[in-house]
């Protein structure tokens, strides 16, 4: 006979549950479930009473929205994306800024690629950038800074003067500022950089709900806004993007299984697309509330709810 079986015969019986303790015991199940119910109206297994009672009993906290599947996946309301500074002395006639972020860095550039000002933060490594040994010292809010002048390009054969200037921000990250073509002044940059407070800007193109958890992983010039679980982009991850118009039965995606419904007040479109491995993903087009069209393209483990409930809150500042 082991240890199990004498605790078995002879140890002490466990003390029934009293009516009352079950009744208390359902009555905090049920409302956990209820104030964390998903938004994925999945059926779902009830707990047996007894196994309910022992969980409230020991204080354990039960996860509503994993009850009965191990893939659920919840939305949640997003924190607005946005960036960090503001300039409050750029020269006039730049217009509004268009904002970029990527896995190391956050951007917003005023005015065009050759001819602008641009402003990059958030870089936690000074690599980023290439500092040539006739680099000149500055300083920028009391920080050291570093004055790089060089030449930029734009992809094409066209290219620009510049001059950035790079500095290490109170929140220990790299911040930069650069003028190029017109703006390649290094007084007028180091004003730029100087006028820079932490007031944050909205970006363009926003969630109102996401998946819970997952975080953005890129933003593409105020035109596509991709988030995923893992961090960085991957096959399972969700995309927004501005589309000039709206597809015919959402053949540019190869789509099937089509189906029309009305989102913000306007038709919309949702459909499958083949996978490369798995389930197949799901595609959308719609309109955002101002107009502007967009298609959003998920991976199979949200619902078809669940998508048209992120499409709907898909919002666009022209």
């Amino acid at each position: 006979m082991n240890d199990l079986d004498l605790v078995d015969r002879l140890g002490p019986k466990p003390t029934d549950l009293s009516a009352p303790a079950m009744g208390a015991a359902r009555a905090r199940l049920d409302a956990a479930m209820a104030q964390a119910a998903p938004v994925e109206r999945r059926p779902r297994r009830r707990l047996p009473l007894l196994a309910a009672a022992a969980a409230a009993a020991v204080g354990l906290a039960i996860t509503p929205v994993l009850v009965g599947s191990h893939e659920s996946v919840a939305l949640a309301a997003v924190d607005p994306l946005t960036f960090p500074l503001t300039p409050t002395a750029l020269p006039g006639g730049l217009g509004d800024p268009v904002f970029e972020r990527d896995s190391n860095f956050m951007a917003a550039r005023y005015g065009a690629a050759l001819d602008g000002v641009s402003i990059v933060t958030e870089v936690e490594d000074d690599g980023l950038w290439s500092i040539p040994d006739n680099a000149q010292p500055a300083e920028i809010d009391g920080h050291p800074a570093t004055v790089i002048t060089r030449t930029v390009f734009n992809g094409t054969p066209s290219s620009a003067p510049a001059v950035t200037v790079i500095w290490h921000s109170d929140n220990s990250d790299w911040t930069a500022v650069t003028g190029s073509g017109s703006y390649a002044d290094a007084a007028r940059v180091e004003a730029i950089a100087e006028s820079l407070r932490d007031r944050a800007q909205p970006v363009d193109l926003a969630l109102s709900v996401a998946p819970r958890g997952w975080s953005v992983v890129a933003y593409k010039e105020d035109r596509i806004l991709t988030l995923a679980a893992s961090g960085e982009a991957d096959r399972n991850d969700l995309t927004v993007a501005l589309v000039k118009r709206l597809s015919v039965n959402l053949s540019e995606y190869g789509a099937h299984d089509v189906e029309t419904l009305t989102i913000n007040g306007e038709p919309a479109q949702i459909g499958r697309q083949a996978a490369e491995a798995g389930e197949p993903t799901w595609v959308l087009e719609a309109r955002t509330s101002s107009g502007q069209p967009f298609s959003l393209q998920a991976p199979a483990s949200l619902t078809r709810d669940q998508v048209i409930q992120i499409a709907q809150g898909v919002t666009y500042r022209p």
